[in-house]
């Protein structure tokens, strides 16, 4: 079973409802939180009969709002939809929760109710992106506005185990999101982070600018959750006014231009279709001991039916229990290798440990 955070989300609760009534439509059991008579409203207003599908409503009063302070809404709202949804989650009455809401509620409650990870103070949102020849892990894509240098290396750390564990990659690249290749570039945690990843065991690769994150460059990116949420939502408005422009140009064609262009109307599917956030409709909070999804605040019927789906997907191979483990090794690999690494500096330069 699936909690759906029901009141979250910018189009919530109706558009929420009907991705949930689409996913138990395919067989996936559905635990909705949220307001039940609204819901109960709502669901018979879009699938008929909606109580012979695997659906149970769980009541929550309130609702966390998009604009709401996120540390002060979850220790106040503790029964919001959203608080619900994850607790649900934590609580083995579900396998993994869904919210589009707000996702630094999401990181709040995720890190109260399920608690962190071995070795992680930051849990982070962790997702591909496609590139010119496949795609690139990016963390952290909007739950930790600001962050420190060690929060970055930790999100280092958490990409290395990620990629190496789901794409078999032994030594996956990192990279650190900057603006410019030198050390000296961006701000001052990124210099800081950078000194990090550079005396670390890990495949650091360096800098890299955001025009490059298209080119195979690296396997991982990383960056404050502010950077990346820019990114990301930059990416999906350059995508959606490209094809745009593309149909607003094909008016502007003679018969012929138009012939060929429908002709090859196939080729501008697949490529709306490589760049379609809504494929997948979500990405895990990685650093946490349940599967939680946070979907894309604007998410329609599809993405959250998709988001549901890959949160299902993913406690069925229970990924944040394989992930964990991973994560765990790697940090006791850092550990140890910066004490070598600290011993050496010690023994050269004649220190003794204070």
């Amino acid at each position: 079973m699936i909690a759906v955070d029901a009141m979250g989300g910018d189009r919530a609760p109706e558009t929420i409802v009907k991705g949930a009534v689409a996913a138990a439509q395919k067989g996936i059991p559905i635990l909705l939180c949220g307001d039940k008579q609204l819901l109960e409203k709502i669901l018979t207003k879009v699938s008929f009969g909606w109580e012979k599908l695997p659906i149970q409503i769980d009541h929550a009063p309130e609702a966390i709002q998009m604009d709401d302070d996120p540390t002060k809404s979850v220790r106040s709202k503790k029964k919001s939809s959203l608080v619900c949804a994850i607790k649900a989650a934590t609580e083995q009455r579900a396998q993994a929760a869904v919210s589009a809401g707000n996702s630094g509620a999401v990181l709040v409650a995720a890190v109260l109710h399920s608690g962190r990870a071995f070795g992680v103070r930051r849990p982070a949102i962790g997702s591909f992106l496609p590139t010119k020849k496949g795609s690139v892990f990016c963390i952290d894509l909007g739950a930790n506005v600001d962050c420190k240098a060690d929060h970055l290396f930790q999100f280092g750390l958490m990409g290395h185990a990620f990629v190496s564990l789901f794409c078999g990659i032994e030594k996956p690249r990192i990279a650190l999101l900057s603006n410019g290749h030198e050390p000296y570039k961006g701000n001052e945690q990124v210099k800081k982070a950078y000194d990090l990843f550079a005396y670390s065991h890990l495949n650091f690769v360096g800098n890299i600018e955001s025009r490059e994150l298209f080119d195979d460059k690296t396997d991982v990116v990383v960056c404050d959750g502010f950077t990346g949420n820019v990114m990301l939502k930059t990416m999906h408005g350059m995508v959606s006014t490209l094809l745009f422009w593309l149909k607003q140009e094909s008016n502007n064609l003679s018969w012929f231009q138009r012939v060929l262009f429908y002709w090859n109307k196939q080729l501008f599917k697949q490529i709306k279709k490589r760049t379609d956030y809504a494929a997948v409709g979500g990405a895990l909070l990685l650093g946490v001991n349940h599967p939680i999804v946070v979907a894309h605040g604007s998410s329609d019927e599809r993405a959250v039916c998709n988001a549901i789906e890959f949160a299902y997907q993913a406690a069925q191979e229970k990924r944040v229990d394989a992930f964990n483990q991973a994560l765990k090794k790697i940090v006791k690999q850092e550990k140890s290798f910066t004490g070598v690494v600290r011993q050496k500096v010690r023994s050269l330069f004649g220190l003794r440990r204070v």
